[in-house]
Order: C-alpha cells, then structure tokens, then sequence
C-alpha cells in the first residue's frame, strides 16, 4: 500500500541525504528498500546502503530487469495487491496520477517488455518509484516470533 509520496525534484542529493534516512528509518520504519542504482542513482544507493544496511536493496535498470520490474508491476495491479492512498490534491498525488495516466508500454518479440512515460509528456520518476516499492515488497519477509513455547 502506497501511503505517501515526496517529491525533491532539483535538490540536491546532499541536501536530502539527512531527510530521507529519517523518513526510511524514524518516520516511516522501512525494512526495505529498493532504490534505483543506475547511473547517477549508484551513489544514492551506496549511500543509503551504506547508512541503513542490508533494508537498501540496489536495483539496476537493463532492459531485462527493467522488463521484469514491470511485469511485476502489472501482477500487484492486476491481482490487487498494489493500493494506492485516497486522493489528497497534493502536487505529488496528482503528479502520480498524471504518469500513471501517460504511462505507456511496449512488448517484445523476445517477450520482454518496456514500460514508461514518453519524454515529451513529462517523466516517469512516480512511476518507476511505484514499480521499485512493489519491488521492495516483493523481497521483503516478515520476521518471525522467536522464542520457545511454554509446556503445561
């Protein structure tokens, strides 16, 4: 479940470093993570891997995995494992809604499959960001109780 968004769009990294360890970490008690580890998103995700342990979990987007991400994307919608939070009239809710609404797809011969936001439309951040929870989610395995049980 989606409960919310945050949106830094032309901050710099530095700059949100110390808000979002706080918000993984204290606010939100994230277990795990995925965080996009191509290209200029590397260093992001070394940081926070190197700040919050084994809950970053470092994607790198090829055509294959990024064909995968989608597929398992499309599974959570499809199935209705994937809720979004109601409407709140936030830039980052309607933002979201507008890349969803874009979002195109493109199927392979090979059966793979690229998902995205034409780049003459806008971008495709809130979608990839919703794929890489989903993601997350996926790998995630809850703890179990630990202990042993009581005779009598």
């Amino acid at each position: 479940k989606v409960v919310e968004h945050y949106w830094w769009t032309g901050r710099k990294h530095a700059e949100v470093y110390p808000q979002l360890i706080d918000i993984l970490k204290n606010v939100w008690h994230c277990r795990k993570v995925a965080v996009d580890a191509t290209g200029v998103g590397q260093p992001v995700a070394s940081f926070l891997r190197q700040s919050l342990g084994s809950r970053i979990s470092p994607f790198t987007f090829t055509a294959q995995s990024k064909s995968e991400l989608g597929f398992t994307l499309l599974a959570a919608i499809n199935s209705g494992r994937l809720k979004m939070y109601a409407g709140d009239g936030s830039p980052e809710y309607q933002e979201s809604w507008s890349e969803i609404e874009k979002a195109k797809s493109q199927y392979r011969p090979n059966q793979t499959m690229n998902f995205y936001v034409d780049p003459t439309q806008g971008h495709d951040d809130f979608l990839m960001s919703l794929a890489l929870l989903v993601e997350a989610a996926s790998q995630y395995e809850p703890r179990g109780a630990r202990g042993s049980m009581r005779e009598g």
